[in-house]
Order: C-alpha cells, then structure tokens, then sequence
C-alpha cells in the first residue's frame, strides 16, 4: 500500500517537473526503482540498530517497515547506557552516511550519463539525510528520543528515569507537531498538513506508551508473576468437541483467544475465538485440540519470573494470552486488575515523594 503511494506521488507528481524530457511510462518505471530504493533505505537503517544491538547483545526479535520508516523491534532492554546511544545512533549515522554517498555519486556522474539517473540518486541521497534528520528530533521513540535518554540514564544512572524524562520531551515535540498541522490546515486551507498532525499522533501515542509501560516496569520491581497470577484464564478442554467448546467459552469474558487444555490443565495450545466459531458451524463434532495451535514463547510464563520480565513480554506480543505455565500445567493468566493496582500504588507513592514535607 505505502509502496504504491509512494511511486503515485513520484509519478504523477515531483518526476513530473523534476524529469519534464522523461515519457510517462519512463517516469513510472523510474518512480518504481525509488520507491524500491527508499524502502531497501529503511531497512538497511533498521538493520544497522539490529546489528548494532546484537554486537551489544541484545537481542532482535523482528524489523518491521510502517509509513514513517521503521522500526527494529529488539527482544531485551540495552544493558548500559553506552549500549543504548550506540544501537540508537547507528541508524541515523548510516543514512547520513548513506544520502551523502549518493548525492556525491549524483554529482560526479559523467557529463553523458542519463539525466533522470542524476535526479533518482539526487532525491534518494536528499531522503536519506533527511530520514536521518527527522529520526535524532529528540522526542523519545524517535532515534534522537533514545539517544537522550541514553543520555539521562547515563546522568542520573536510572533507566524507567531516563526513559520518563525522553518519553515527556516527545510528546511535547508531537504536540507541537499537531498543533502547527492543525494552524496550518486552517490558515491555509490546504490538508497536506495534515501529515504533520499524524506523525505527531504516531509520536503522541507512542511516548504516552513508552511512560506507561517504564511507570509498570517500575511498580512491579521484585514483584514475581505468581504475585499477579490469577486462575481466571479463558480456557476450553481440548478433548471436548468444538461445539461444547464453543458454548464453554461464550460463558467467560469476551476474548479473541483461547487456552487449551487437558483435563489435567497440560496446556496443548491456543486456539482464536474466530476459527473456534468457524470449527462449530462447519465441523461440529471436530476436537478443540484440533484448532490448537502452539503457544508463542512470549506468550507463556514461569510463575517464578521477574515480573519486569512479564512487561516486557506483554509489550512484545501487544495482544493475545499471556499463559502463566508450571511444569507444563497451565495455573493461571496476569491478572490486568492487579497490574493496574501496582501502577496505582507506584503513582501515589512518587507524588507522596515529590510533595514537600510539612
């Protein structure tokens, strides 16, 4: 989707004046090769903080590209704040170095090369710097927004701190970011501005989840998962029939997905509501262990875990069961309520710590 927006607008719109010899059909193909070339763009930059992390050891459990760039997902949290500035560096580093390299090639390129290869590597080198540009703003999860806190941990040596205080500058940043689109857009009348609101949203929620998830890691310190397990776990017997399954789990809370289990709760898998509605109508008397599928490894938990490790699994799975698992029995799930309780209690006590004494 974003690939095709990209070659329309390059297409239909700056080829058009930046190409003005070039034929409609040799400003398509061109308009292709950049997009392509923006994309390959991205992920070299993402792969660089990959292997920057890796060289740190961290780990990297995915790279995903979304239409602001991308992002390097990474399975742990830097283990100094030396690590941190690296990993966060390392992408805006490259695509400088990347968009210089290409505006140099542009520019030494023999009186007799083709034109429209001039303005490809001119406007690819141009969106490299400036890919480098908007990443170090420094509002936290933007490349800049790490780099400071890296630098505030490195300050005040405390990390949920650090990432609190870079979390806060982006959202100022986005807010600003929204509020100039909006002026914009009723001072001129023209709803490309309307980018900027976006991004700003995009940056807004992201810090807003970024302080929550740094205040929750906080409220849990030596807090273990059994601590927060609860018994309450949406289930279905794998032995019953997808129909009696499927009337069992009408009964819980409304979820997407579904534990199954064993009679003497050996968890089998787990099982989305969805194909559990579609087994019942078309294949009534099939066995839900049938519908089972395996369990993702961040999906499931000791109960004698850190709790922080829970956090960040939560955070890596964004939706789905979290299955708390003692010797191949499934005793429980988190229970939100009592996340939410530590969270609570974390608050109160840094407001109580922060008002002067009387």
């Amino acid at each position: 989707m974003i690939f095709a927006l990209v070659t329309y607008f390059l297409a239909t719109g700056w080829l058009v004046s930046a190409t003005p010899e070039s034929t409609t059909a040799g400003r398509w193909v061109l308009a292709v090769a950049l997009a392509g070339a923006l994309f390959a763009s991205v992920l070299l930059h993402e792969l660089s903080h990959a292997l920057v992390a890796r060289a740190r050891r961290v780990e990297v459990d995915e790279i995903m590209l979304f239409i602001f760039g991308g992002v390097a997902k990474l399975k742990g949290e830097p283990r100094d704040a030396l690590s941190d500035l690296l990993i966060a560096a390392a992408g805006p580093l490259l695509s400088v170095g990347l968009g210089m390299a290409l505006l140099a090639t542009a520019q030494t390129l023999p009186a007799g090369a083709p034109g429209t290869l001039r303005v490809g590597l001119s406007w690819l080198g141009l969106i490299n710097v400036a890919l480098a540009v908007f990443n170090m703003v420094p509002g936290f999860p933007l490349d800049g927004g790490r780099i400071l806190r890296a630098i505030l941990w490195w300050r005040f040596d405390n990390y949920e701190r650090a990432t609190i205080g870079a979390a806060r500058t982006g959202k100022v940043i986005a807010g600003l970011l929204m509020g100039v689109g909006l002026f914009l857009i009723a001072a001129t009348g023209n709803f490309s501005w309307l980018w900027e609101v976006v991004i700003g949203w995009f940056l807004w929620s992201a810090a807003n989840h970024s302080v929550r998830m740094s205040r929750l890691r906080g409220a849990v310190e030596g807090v273990t998962v059994r601590d927060l397990v609860t018994e309450r776990v949406p289930a279905i017997r794998a032995d019953h029939d997808v129909r009696v399954a499927l009337a069992q789990a009408t009964q819980m809370t409304p979820t997407s997905e579904l534990a199954v289990i064993e009679r003497d709760h050996t968890l089998v898998g787990v099982a989305t509501m969805e194909a559990l509605e579609q087994a019942a109508r078309e294949t009534p008397g099939r066995a839900a262990r049938d519908l089972a599928q395996p369990a993702s490894d961040d999906q499931v938990l000791s109960p004698d875990a850190p709790a922080n490790q829970m956090i960040a699994q939560i955070a890596r799975i964004e939706s789905g069961l979290v299955l708390v698992v003692e010797n191949g029995r499934l005793i429980g799930t988190v229970d939100p309520k009592a996340l939410l309780s530590a969270l609570q209690d974390a608050e109160l006590q840094q407001r109580a710590e922060q008002e002067p004494p009387r």
